[in-house]
């Protein structure tokens, strides 16, 4: 990639991160059609949904993402640093994420629950392919590389894989889908489990620490919300949910000192 494309991308990725914070915060301060992101959120009660507090984990990821875009614009002003070898690998995946991000809060809040649940499995798919073309844990990267580049995009693919499943059970109370018969007890042990194999997956092939983590929190967070709400089910999934924090937490130990 030559250096006007460099620059090219290291200013998009500024300007696309900075229309995602725009659009995300005035959904909540207009807000977008009347309602808040949460409120929406509300109109679709489920057994996976977790605890309101949970999303505060927004807040970090938009500030690692900030630190991203501040970071990866290093050089383009200052011609002696060069910009990080990474800034390229990502190439224009991260606008694309950001893209979606926005598509997604707008469909959200006018209740376009379908379409939502389409958009944010590309946001997914933006993250991957992101996530896949930065390597994490198969290249060893300086330490800023690693805490400014790969950290933020861990935590941001973790906590979208668990946004993705919350999506889809929100789009199946819309449709009052009966679950083929089966209970909501039934299908929301079926997909924590789910969610748990595939963290398992992170920590053992990638080593992915953070990953495991944010798992952990949205975990949290399905615990706080079922004992808030009661309910005849909620003690059958806040067990099965400490079973599988216990899991993770597990696998995540013998990790901490392998996460390059």
């Amino acid at each position: 990639m030559s250096k006007k494309s460099y620059k090219k991308l290291q200013v998009l990725n500024f300007i696309a991160y900075v229309a995602t914070i725009t659009v995300n915060a005035l959904a909540n301060i207009i807000p977008i059609n009347n309602i808040t992101t949460g409120e929406v959120s509300a109109h679709y009660p489920n057994l996976f949904t977790p605890a309101p507090i949970t999303f505060s984990i927004w807040g970090l990821i938009y500030t690692l993402l900030f630190i991203f875009v501040i970071y990866q614009m290093k050089g383009l002003f200052n011609k002696e640093k060069e910009p990080s070898e990474l800034v390229g690998k990502i190439g224009y995946w991260f606008i694309a994420s950001c893209i979606f991000n926005m598509l997604w809060i707008v469909l959200w809040h006018y209740k376009k629950v379908g379409l939502s649940v389409i958009i944010m499995i590309f946001l997914l798919l933006s993250l991957i392919k992101l996530y896949l073309k930065l390597q994490i844990s198969r290249k060893k990267v300086s330490k800023k590389d690693k805490y400014f580049i790969k950290m933020p995009f861990s935590i941001y693919l973790g906590w979208i894989s668990i946004a993705t499943i919350a999506n889809i059970s929100a789009f199946l109370v819309n449709i009052d889908w009966n679950g083929f018969g089966l209970s909501p007890l039934v299908w929301t042990i079926f997909v924590i489990v789910i969610g748990t194999i595939l963290t398992l997956l992170m920590l053992w092939f990638r080593n992915d620490i953070y990953y495991g983590f944010v798992v952990l929190w949205a975990f949290l967070g399905i615990i706080i919300e079922r004992f808030s709400q009661g309910g005849n089910y909620s003690k059958y999934i806040i067990i099965n949910v400490i079973i599988c924090m216990l899991i993770i937490l597990v696998s995540i130990i013998p990790n901490l000192k392998k996460y390059e």
